[in-house]
């Protein structure tokens, strides 16, 4: 059986307006300002923040900065020629499965004969895209630093544009690095490492489905599991 699960792409106005869209918002509880829900990513919704930058002031290159909700993974789809809406979203959809692979590749989280295990499950799950125009404001903060990575190198490497390795170079290295937030549910910070939180994500992604399955065969298949904390580093 194949799962469907929401893939929530969150504009933030400026790329809202980049895009010439007129994205709906998230329903907000009454005296809540509107567009600045917080956002998680659950078993029905992974949600993703977009943001734009400017290269440089005012320039006509631009790089689109896409940050996963729990994980803070973050990716970076530099922009020189225009971009429809309907492009960007078939970008994304594939991309961040990309940069995951190329993240545990480099990081060494897992074999890799598992990262091909780990994309084929997912393979067996629908992402459906959803365009909604919000920015949770918690997630800014990490989308303001990454968009300083970009504009810094940029200016060390005498660069206008973001060349596509130098993207994923910059990608790998933010993603394998400590982040810390604060956990509103219980009132703590928590430390974590981006890429092992979305590999883990992704892995219960896997096992609902696989246990979906089970439900109605009497037989669940854990044989393509991986399993995180066999793999997690020290």
């Amino acid at each position: 059986m194949r799962n469907n699960i929401t893939l929530n792409l969150n504009a933030s106005n400026a790329l809202n307006k980049y895009l010439k869209a007129d994205l709906p918002r998230l329903p907000h509880e009454p005296g809540k300002q509107a567009g600045v829900n917080t956002l998680i990513s659950d078993q029905n919704y992974f949600n993703w923040q977009l943001q734009i930058i400017d290269n440089s002031y005012k320039s006509r290159e631009k790089t689109i900065i896409v940050c996963e909700a729990n994980s803070r993974f973050t990716f970076f789809i530099p922009v020189s020629l225009k971009l429809s809406q309907e492009e960007l979203t078939q970008r994304l959809e594939y991309e961040w499965q990309l940069m995951m692979a190329e993240t545990l590749e480099v990081y060494q989280l897992i074999p890799r004969s598992d990262i091909a295990v780990l994309l084929s499950e997912l393979s067996k799950t629908e992402f459906t895209p959803h365009w909604i125009k919000n920015t949770d404001l918690s997630i800014s903060g990490h989308i303001s630093d990454a968009a300083l990575w970009v504009t810094q190198t940029l200016q060390e490497e005498g660069l206008y544009e973001l060349p596509k390795d130098l993207a994923i170079e910059l990608a790998i290295y933010l993603n394998t690095q400590p982040k810390r937030i604060t956990n509103k549910a219980i009132g703590r910070k928590e430390k974590f490492i981006p890429i092992e939180r979305l590999l883990h994500y992704c892995q219960s992604l896997i096992t609902a489905r696989q246990l979906d399955d089970g439900s109605s065969n009497e037989i669940i298949d854990k044989s393509n599991i991986i399993n995180f904390s066999d793999y997690k580093k020290d």
